[in-house]
């Protein structure tokens, strides 16, 4: 067996990005020449965004060549490959190019972090560093290739970290890797990673950035709270003559959206069943969350059953109820088979004799035949 080279990530399961495009560069006409060039990478790398080969390509177009870049990166990182493409092209601009990690440089996003000549992080923003992984399938020999490449591709990691911080032994970066390791601003300037830790800024609440560190392991509780959507304010009652009775407490959506994920988490549901699942319960309550789940995870499993698991992600994402889903793959299963099945049984045909077995009547009379004349059934 031979299979393709399998696609290595390193970050958490990868996920159809919102608005399908990864970065943005500014490059204003009317820029001065001493202006950076600003880049925002703010989602995944590769996957579901553009490839790290379209990201190049632009910021090629957009760089004079001159004049500073700035990378401000909010990434959980993504597609290995991907990423090292990236972190090799700001390399080769020089000292030019400063990475800036506005909230967290995880996975293969810090990375392309210590590509840059410098990197500068806020006080409040975090880096994380763990192995690259991957999924296969295959014979034993196979499954050792893959094994084997994966110790590779950490290897080259371990470079890279290596490249920015020459104190720190390839031992130790691989027990970081090993272990999942997130580092405050200080603690990666104190290892070399980071060239300098500024004041404090802001983090935006983000709820896609939210659910994915909720997929990392050993994610920093305090990251977590800052990107939590805040809350609500409640508003000044208004001046009534007389109090209203107090009305009933809403269902908390946020709370709800975190029900959602943590349960669909716990199915070891794909990411795309969490807005699925938000879609189908309208957050409505914990027994409509708790339903959509069940029918998420059902349709999972009626796609392993038909051999058929690669539809399951577009099936849960699309909202579609149990029957409607069997019904999509039963006429995947037709497609797949080549010919058109039906089952109701063949029409008679007027035109063909139809073949009669033979009676009892005739059997008898034929046995009483042949005892009134012995002689002619030995002809």
């Amino acid at each position: 067996m031979n299979p393709a080279t399998p696609r290595i990530f390193n970050g958490p399961a990868p996920e159809p990005a919102a608005s399908g495009n990864w970065y943005r560069i500014s490059n204003a006409a009317n820029l001065a020449a001493d202006q950076s060039l600003e880049v925002e990478l703010y989602d995944d790398i590769g996957v579901w965004g553009i490839r790290a080969a379209d990201f190049i390509r632009d910021l090629k177009a957009a760089d004079d060549g001159q004049r500073p870049i700035v990378i401000a990166i909010s990434s959980l990182g993504g597609d290995v490959f991907d990423g090292l493409a990236i972190h090799n092209t700001l390399r080769r601009l020089g000292n030019r190019v400063t990475a800036r990690i506005d909230s967290v440089a995880a996975s293969i996003a810090s990375i392309i972090a210590v590509g840059a000549h410098r990197v500068v992080m806020p006080a409040n923003s975090m880096m994380m560093i763990h192995n690259p992984w991957t999924f296969a399938m295959g014979e034993a020999e196979d499954l050792r290739a893959t094994a084997d490449m994966m110790d590779k591709v950490r290897d080259n990691l371990v470079g890279c970290y290596r490249a920015k911080a020459p104190a720190l032994s390839a031992d130790e970066l691989v027990k970081m890797l090993d272990d999942t390791t997130w580092l405050t601003a200080q603690e990666a300037l104190a290892l070399g990673l980071v060239d300098e830790v500024t004041d404090l800024v802001p983090l935006k609440a983000s709820a896609n950035l939210r659910a994915g560190l909720g997929r990392l392991k050993n994610a920093p509780p305090a990251l977590l709270q800052a990107l939590d959507e805040p809350a609500t304010p409640p508003a000044d009652p208004a001046p009534a003559p007389a109090p209203d009775p107090a009305p009933l407490a809403a269902a908390d959506p946020v709370a709800m959206a975190k029900l959602a994920a943590r349960l669909c988490n716990e199915a070891s549901l794909p990411a795309v069943a969490v807005d699925s699942v938000i879609t189908v319960s309208a957050l409505a309550s914990d027994s409509a969350i708790r339903s959509a789940v069940a029918q998420a995870t059902e349709i999972r499993d009626l796609c392993k059953t038909a051999k058929l698991p690669d539809l399951a992600n577009s099936l849960i994402a699309s909202g579609l109820d149990v029957e409607s889903a069997r019904a999509r793959l039963f006429d995947k299963m037709v497609a797949g088979a080549g010919e058109e099945l039906d089952n109701l049984p063949p029409a008679d045909d007027p035109s063909t004799p139809k073949n009669k077995g033979p009676s009892a009547r005739d059997i008898y009379a034929s046995r009483r035949a042949r005892a009134a004349n012995p002689q002619r059934g030995n002809v």
